[in-house]
């Protein structure tokens, strides 16, 4: 899956093409503003034909004059879409110097991001490099799953031998403190949650939150 983040102000038209070779698991997202908000008709045709997903963001007119407004506003966006598509291939179509820190950031948490100049850019990405990215999330997943299996069998399981797998679900659907709080409250009552919490807590003290 490849979500591509327009900066339509820095690239216009040219910034889409290629948009005809994606497929129908790709996102398009496009922000604009009052100064660039107009496209070609021959770009309206092929955005009207490609498979792929697209969705819009207007800056707001209030934020017009605002330095960076929409470069700030498309990378927020784009930390909130990470936290749901960790795997997905990651681009923010723009020639602006402005997303070089923020991509170097994404990329030291392992993030798949690129910025690039035009949406055909991305298909010279090798199939080899993403394939061995998806092995390696399937390793780590794997070896997250060994530990806890290991974990469980010392700390949990003489009083929750009848519940592994919903806790397994819980830790294993979980990259953060919460989230592995919210999981459990899915099968569990507070009281639970808190024991369960509590006896875990060598094996979560890495994981983000609190």
């Amino acid at each position: 899956m490849k979500i591509f983040y327009i900066d339509f102000e820095n690239v216009k038209d040219g910034g889409l093409n290629g948009i005809a070779r994606l497929n129908s698991e790709d996102v398009v997202r496009i922000y604009y503003s009052e100064d660039a908000n107009k496209m070609t008709f021959g770009t309206h045709r092929r955005i009207i034909e490609s498979p792929a997903r697209f969705e819009y963001s207007r800056m707001r007119k209030d934020l017009k004059g605002v330095k960076n407004a929409l470069d700030v506003i498309l990378m927020k966006d784009m930390s909130d879409r990470i936290v749901e598509e960790k795997t997905a291939d990651f681009y923010i179509v723009s020639n602006d110097c402005d997303y070089d820190d923020y991509i170097k950031e994404k990329k030291k948490n392992k993030i798949s991001i690129s910025k690039i100049g035009e949406v055909c850019k991305a298909t010279q990405i090798p199939d080899e490099a993403r394939q061995k990215k998806i092995t390696t999330h399937q390793d780590e997943r794997k070896k997250k799953e060994q530990i806890f299996r290991s974990y469980f069998g010392r700390y949990l399981k003489d009083d929750y031998e009848n519940d592994k797998e919903d806790i397994f679900d819980a830790y294993m659907n979980a990259d953060s403190r919460q989230e592995l709080n919210n999981n459990l409250q899915k099968y569990f009552y507070n009281e639970a949650v808190s024991d369960i919490l509590k006896r875990m807590a060598d094996l979560t003290k890495n994981m983000p939150g609190r």
